[in-house]
């Protein structure tokens, strides 16, 4: 190691530099080396009678920048470390990662290059101070495409759709569905794994991973979870392992004699319809008596001496319901007429459900007692009679009417009840609005239903019908006007259409007379979701072409956010959110515009 002094105009930007995406503010740094020298020196080796700077980039490119300005000549002597070639990658990785953060595409090749060196991913986590997760999923990423980790350059694919690609290795149909998906994280992973089983899914879970693996079955890790978590990629290896061990457990079943045993994956449909069967209590045996005799002598001392909170009572209770537990078993002739159902449950447990297989006999018809007096179908027709003549009577009173309706919406909505549960069939369902606090971090728009249950908070379970009989008249209306309030719904759910229902939305949201942006503002949040592509064309849509084409130089997506957020008009809101956006099928809002052209497969950034 050595320091020399060399001309500027023998120094390169060496391309082992593992900063490859441009850093940012390099006029400032010009700036501060013609206002106070260059305070560090530069790291480079010698090659081919030239010095390759690795390391003071950033120093370099400001140097260059103040010879543009004529304030430095490319014959002016600098400070120059020289170090060996073979030190300028991990040197490199050494210095970025102190300084500016590094942008995640010149962390995977950075990485990358650490690997073929023969460092493992636990060395270099332990040599720059990076977790060893984060450095893994660095390397995952590696095995990326090169024109995909180039558009992570551009900032034109995400690191979650970039995970996502992780879960195939073939680069060429990474590519091809990267395009199809035009980027989406979510559309990428449901296009990778349609053929593969979710290693959190039940029948996953059911089977177990160690033996799926010890069968030879393999695992492609998800990048998106936090663990070990991902897609199994046999999804016939596991089908056949669950459908083996539900077997082995049904055949248990059957040896002991039940009169029908089902096996399936998932659970059956029609159990609804089976009466189901529980298992017959017997009498204790001597001995069961006289050890619970014992066990509740024991607690009520315990309990007595040291309270009912004793931990040593908790063992004698666990040991008084497994004697009971055992008491519990059903009998043979319920055994001779009983089906057992089992499947596999959402969580990977066995689900079972014991019910009636064998239909009883049905009872000789007797005529001793009373005959009732109405058939079960006449008994059916007078109660519809006796409806119609409630209904007839609450329709000609409208207090009334008003007074059930509410009693119905407060029940489901304020209470968790049913509507089958209620005297009038009215569907009641909550429409949610919840959204990251992030988009509303400029709005103090509150959700109805939170607003609700504060103001209607003296409303009581028990006895709410008399209670809203007992309201003023306007407080009955403020919580009419509430509760439907909570059931309207303008959601249009990811991937869907506007249709009729949200037209209809427009018309409320119209005769409301809401200003919606007097009630919100767009935050920068809001464009920090939004494509580059989109911020582009939203900003040559409300401000003009010039200030569009100006703000598309802008090369980090988060400085383009903040300057389109800065020079969109006050008051300016999303298409969507626009009363009568929905009045027609809005053909202006293009979902594809951020396409991934071949050209920009092909071209990389300059270093």
């Amino acid at each position: 190691m050595a320091i020399i002094t060399a001309k500027l105009s023998q120094l390169r930007l060496s391309p082992l530099n593992q900063r490859r995406v441009k850093p940012s503010a390099i006029e400032s740094m010009a700036d501060d080396i013609q206002a106070h020298g260059l305070l560090q020196n530069l790291v480079a080796y010698e090659e081919d009678g030239l010095l390759w700077v690795f390391a003071g980039g950033r120093r370099y490119r400001g140097l260059k920048e103040l010879v543009k300005r004529k304030k430095v000549r490319n014959s002016d002597l600098f400070p120059v470390e020289v170090r060996s070639k073979e030190e300028a990658i991990e040197l490199s990785l050494a210095e970025n990662f102190q300084r500016e953060d590094m942008h995640p595409a010149d962390s995977i090749r950075a990485f990358a290059a650490l690997r073929d060196t023969g460092m493992d991913a636990e060395e270099i986590a332990a040599r720059f101070g990076q977790a060893v997760s984060f450095v893994y999923k660095m390397l995952r990423l590696s095995a990326l495409a090169p024109a995909l980790i180039d558009l992570i350059a551009k900032d034109q694919l995400t690191l979650e759709a970039a995970r996502a690609l992780t879960l195939t290795d073939d680069h060429d149909f990474q590519v091809k569905v990267c395009k199809a998906a035009k980027g989406q994280a979510h559309t990428i992973r449901r296009m990778l794994t349609t053929e593969k089983v979710d290693t959190t899914s039940g029948i996953f879970l059911f089977v177990g991973r160690e033996a799926y693996e010890a069968k030879g079955g393999t695992i492609t890790v998800d990048l998106f979870s936090q663990g070990v978590e991902g897609f199994a990629d046999s999804p016939e290896l596991v089908q056949e392992m669950a459908e083996e061990m539900l077997e082995a457990i049904a055949a248990d079943y059957r040896s002991i004699g039940w009169h029908e045993v089902r096996a399936e994956i998932e659970r059956p449909y029609d159990l609804y319809m089976k009466g189901s069967m529980y298992p017959a209590t017997r009498e204790p045996t001597g001995a069961e008596a006289e050890r619970m005799a014992v066990l509740a002598a024991e607690i009520e001392a315990i309990a007595d001496d040291e309270g009912e909170d004793s931990e040593r009572i908790e063992p004698l209770v666990d040991e008084q319901e497994a004697i009971m537990e055992g008491q519990r078993a059903f009998t043979a002739e319920q055994v001779s007429v009983g089906g057992v159902a089992l499947w596999i449950s959402r969580d990977g447990t066995l689900g079972k459900s014991v019910y009636r297989a064998k239909a009883e006999p049905k009872p000789k018809t007797s005529h001793d007692g009373p005959t009732p007096l109405y058939s079960n179908a006449l008994f059916a027709d007078l109660s519809r009679i006796k409806t119609r003549i409630v209904q007839e009577a609450v329709a000609s009173d409208p207090a009334l009417a008003l007074d059930i309706m509410l009693d119905s919406l407060a029940g489901q909505l304020l209470h968790g009840a049913h509507s089958y549960q209620m005297a009038t069939e009215v569907q009641a369902k909550t429409i949610g609005t919840e959204v990251a606090d992030e988009l509303m971090a400029t709005s103090d728009v509150q959700a109805v239903e939170e607003v609700m249950a504060t103001r209607f908070a003296s409303i009581p379970e028990e006895g709410r019908f008399e209670a809203i009989r007992a309201m003023t008249g306007d407080d009955k209306m403020t919580l009419l006007a509430g509760l439907v309030a909570m059931t309207v719904d303008g959601t249009v759910f990811s991937g869907g259409s506007p249709g009729q229902r949200h037209h209809q939305f427009e018309q409320i949201a119209r005769a409301s007379g809401v200003d919606i942006a007097a009630r919100w503002k767009a935050p920068i949040a809001l464009f920090d979701k939004m494509r580059r592509a989109a911020l582009i064309e939203v900003l040559r849509e409300e401000v003009g072409a010039p200030s569009a084409e100006n703000c598309a130089t802008i090369k980090k997506k988060t400085d383009l956010a903040v300057n389109v957020s800065e020079r969109l008009p006050a008051g300016w809101l999303p298409a969507p959110m626009k009363i009568g956006a929905f009045d027609q099928r809005a053909g202006g809002m293009d979902q594809d515009s951020d396409r991934i052209d071949e050209e920009d497969m092909a071209e990389n950034e300059d270093a």
